[in-house]
């Protein structure tokens, strides 16, 4: 393993270990900046790979989003994950410091179920910051929830527009297309969100369902 290698697992992992994020975030400001880690990423180590796909997900911005994107298909499961939580960290604090706020104060809400208030937060936060993508997939949930489906869909479709790598709110608009009897719609959408993120069990299992579906329908 390369000396760099050796002195980032040495330097960075105890501190993430331990859950010190002070000390890692310290660390990661002074020796490992986001183009370093961007660098790692592709290491044929796991565990490498694992740990800068963590750390940049602290660090990082939606410019490193295709790379962590690249790594949901990696054979490694915990590679993949750590770039998934990793897509989510940069995602939901890619707004002002206000902002990142307001918008989990909303989550907030939306986890207990309060989506009208969650609403009214993230109605007003999508006009002041509206290039918020997580913002708008935070509204689309809310909406969805509500049932206010065409209002969901434009808001997921927001989404896409401003973060192609969010395959949740790609996989919400086929959720979308199948409450409204769209299947071929459905089916589209899913396969898309399975193109960014092939481990989505739940999408993994409702694709042939859809398929077998879809062919019945078209022999009858």
């Amino acid at each position: 393993m390369a000396t760099e290698t050796i002195e980032f697992l040495s330097s960075v992992e105890p501190s993430f270990a331990r859950g010190d994020l002070a000390a890692l975030l310290a660390r990661l400001e002074e020796n490992w900046p986001p183009r370093v880690l961007e660098d790692l990423l592709s290491h044929r180590s796991p565990s490498v790979a694992r740990l800068a796909a963590a750390c940049l997900g602290m660090t990082g911005s939606m410019r490193h989003c295709p790379k962590l994107a690249a790594l949901l298909s990696h054979p490694d499961a915990g590679v993949a994950a750590a770039a998934e939580n990793a897509l989510w960290n940069i995602w939901m604090r890619t707004g002002s410091g206000p902002g990142v706020q307001q918008l989990a104060r909303a989550v907030g809400r939306i986890r207990e179920g309060r989506f009208v208030e969650a609403l009214a937060v993230l109605d007003d936060l999508a006009l002041s910051e509206p290039r918020f993508a997580e913002v708008h997939h935070q509204r689309a949930l809310a909406l969805h929830s509500l049932e206010r489906l065409p209002d969901a869909a434009e808001a997921y479709r927001r989404v896409a527009e401003l973060n192609p790598w969010h395959f949740a709110a790609i996989a919400g608009l086929g959720h979308v297309c199948g409450q409204q009897g769209d299947l071929a719609g459905a089916l589209r959408y899913y396969r898309d969100a399975l193109k960014i993120n092939p481990r989505l069990p739940d999408l993994q299992e409702i694709v042939p369902q859809i398929q077998a579906a879809l062919e019945r329908r078209n022999v009858a």
